[in-house]
């Protein structure tokens, strides 16, 4: 998966293709043929962009997609379709060495607990170099810089922006919420503004780590008081669950919706592993320690008698956070059938794959053989649908019109 990879499916690009274009008439004698601008029978041609065009006109029109020819990505895009080059393998090195130079003055800015200006003035250096870069890039002109130009705005715009954040951390040093809030709305305000500078999804990733953040400092200051602790896992679990779906839905209208889903479908995806592994390895400890009663009774024996019994929670809260992960599958199975990207499709996969073993280790399953015929069975069944719907479809696809 790229940054500038097309979600298919949309509007100027449709999943089944484009329509056979009809047959050319013949040229008629001594006129001028214009086969060398023919596109072929599957080629996608676009109308030109009235913002970046600059033939005149009696000019020919811009070659089609698909035909070799140097041509715009994507109409949604302002930029001209050139590749790199050169310039973008510059452009990656220099910034993994800028980057490098942040994380060595990072990490000994407060070595010893007070802050190094030596260290710490060579990270916020290297830092404004990053963003000097990505601005200068940001001002070239679109149509002449290409994609060149995009590499320039992106890495240095990107690690810049992760270098700021650290930066603040490390020069507040405080733990009070209006430092993460602080820190998680400058990624945000950056990499929009990257973002519109050149249009590129890895902006959209920053943007959503900067959310992320906000997000969980302000449900872990606001709302998880009147919540409680009773059920921490599935409270998790909610949590992750509607940052998930509330950013999938908000990036789709953007150019770049399947990478910004997929990133925060994997931010769904390791939250959901990491809160059934919990599960698990209560658990585990559970069976470990469940006999020394005394040890782990703390305020009343009612802790004792649950850790012997069943691992610390309750299995109800188990089964909420499958029920949860299961929405989330469905969520990435019709987002993988509208955008046909495989992101989504990995994500639908990994989900089940990885979580009901989890799922039964925590319930401590007394038949796993029953879990395996029932997830076999059912797998069985939905793929055989599937290959159905597949014939369908290219039965459909031959008896439609040419």
């Amino acid at each position: 998966m790229t940054d500038d990879a097309p979600a298919n499916g949309t509007p100027e690009h449709p999943a089944d293709g484009p329509p056979a274009a009809p047959p050319a008439p013949p040229a008629a004698p001594g006129s001028t043929s214009d086969a060398g601008l023919t596109p072929p029978a599957g080629a996608i041609v676009t109308d030109p962009d009235p913002a970046t065009d600059e033939r005149g006109a009696g000019d020919p029109p811009p070659p089609p997609v698909g035909t070799g020819l140097p041509g715009p990505i994507e109409p949604e895009f302002p930029t001209r379709a050139t590749r790199a080059g050169s310039a973008g393998g510059v452009v990656a090195l220099g910034t993994g060495l800028l980057g490098a130079a942040v994380m060595v003055g990072a990490v000994r800015a407060r070595g010893d607990g007070d802050l190094d200006w030596s260290n710490y003035g060579v990270a916020l250096g290297a830092t404004a170099v990053l963003l000097v870069i990505a601005v200068l890039g940001a001002l070239a002109d679109r149509r002449a810089g290409g994609r060149a130009r995009e590499e320039v705005v992106t890495w240095p715009g990107v690690v810049g922006i992760g270098a700021t954040a650290l930066m603040i951390g490390i020069g507040i040093n405080r733990d009070d919420d209006w430092v993460a809030y602080l820190i998680g709305g400058t990624m945000v305000v950056l990499a929009a503004i990257g973002y519109l500078a050149a249009r590129r999804a890895a902006f959209v990733v920053v943007a959503i780590l900067g959310l992320a953040l906000i997000y969980g400092v302000a449900f872990d200051s606001v709302v998880a008081d009147s919540i409680g602790d009773g059920h921490p896992q599935v409270t998790a679990a909610v949590l992750v669950a509607v940052f998930v779906v509330v950013v999938t839905l908000l990036g789709w209208a953007l150019p770049s919706r399947a990478v910004s889903g997929v990133a925060v479908g994997a931010f769904g995806l390791a939250g959901f592993l990491g809160i059934l592994a919990s599960f698990a390895v209560m658990r585990f400890f559970a069976g470990i320690f469940g006999g020394m009663s005394m040890m782990l009774d703390r305020d009343t024996g009612d802790v004792t008698s649950v850790l012997g019994a069943g691992g610390g929670f309750d299995e109800s809260d188990v089964w909420w956070v499958v029920v949860l992960g299961g929405l989330l599958t469905v969520l990435w199975a019709l987002a993988a059938a509208v955008s046909n990207h495989s992101g989504f499709s990995l994500l639908a996969i990994a989900m089940p794959a990885l979580g009901v073993p989890l799922a039964s280790v925590a319930l401590a399953a007394e038949h796993p053989t029953w879990w395996a015929a029932i997830a076999a069975t059912a797998g069985g069944l939905v793929l055989l649908a599937g290959v159905l719907l597949a014939r369908l479809r290219g039965r459909r696809t031959q008896s439609a019109p040419a």
